[in-house]
């Protein structure tokens, strides 16, 4: 794979919780948030010669997790409920890209979106929901 994330304004990220075999992470921030990507490699292969689904949702549960985590000012989060919806195979050649918004937030609970794609085209779209597990006091 020829692309650099490095000059296509990415920066090398820390991935805490996230497995070894799917780093590094990267993040590109912009004027709204930011966005976490990654490049597939031969071990994420599903046999299809295709990045293998419960790979795209760990990476997509792992980048809604962070979004969340930053939104709430990096206080412990767990997942409640994680919906998937796969809209194309993932591709071995192409840089991974995902983006969360979040749609509402209370205390204890945020709820958000995230679309996860490749070269600019859909491949997997989520929503979820994160309890906040304790407060900054």
């Amino acid at each position: 794979m020829s692309f650099d994330p490095a000059t296509e304004g990415w920066e090398q990220t820390e991935a805490w919780g996230l497995p070894e075999f799917l780093r590094p992470m990267w993040l590109r921030p912009d004027t709204t948030g930011f966005s976490l990507g990654f490049q597939p490699k031969a071990a994420l292969n599903n046999g299809r010669g295709v990045i293998h689904g419960g790979i795209l949702a760990t990476y997509m549960d792992h980048s809604l997790g962070r979004t969340v985590r930053e939104a709430v000012g990096r206080v412990p989060i767990a997942t409640i409920q994680l919906d998937l919806h796969y809209l194309a195979p993932g591709s071995m050649d192409l840089f991974v890209e995902v983006r969360g918004d979040i749609t509402r937030q209370t205390r204890s609970i945020v709820f958000i979106r995230g679309m996860l794609t490749q070269g600019g085209k859909p491949v997997l779209a989520a929503s979820g929901i994160w309890k906040v597990l304790s407060q900054k006091g």
